[in-house]
């Protein structure tokens, strides 16, 4: 689920593409600060699905893994700063790739 369940941005995805989720805090919604991503993973449906969480909401099927936090600093450079606000956007290959190289030399 992304967006709080809005239907357009999950639409938006492919199977196979790359997800990387932000926590702000530790637990929602009254954790310690905690900004970092810390879930990466892949689309595997084909389409958005209602969602049993949120009462019209929709998700998109993906395989997901916990990985050791990465913080936000480190990976700042990497993101559009002018959309980081909303969200949910798609990365360019490079700035992808480069973080996913950094979940990698984290997780040895």
């Amino acid at each position: 689920m992304a967006n709080h369940g809005k239907r357009s941005p999950l639409a938006r995805m492919s199977p196979g593409d790359g997800v990387l989720i932000y926590s702000p805090t530790t637990t929602y919604p009254h954790g310690e600060p905690l900004r970092a991503v810390t879930i990466v993973g892949e689309v595997t449906g084909d389409e958005p699905e209602p969602s049993d969480v949120i009462a019209g909401g929709f998700r998109r099927a993906a395989s997901l893994r916990e990985i050791e936090p990465l913080p936000l600093e480190e990976i700042r450079e990497h993101l559009p700063a002018s959309r980081v606000r909303f969200g949910f956007f798609e990365l360019d290959a490079a700035d992808a790739q480069a973080i996913l190289t950094l979940v990698t030399h984290r997780s040895l």
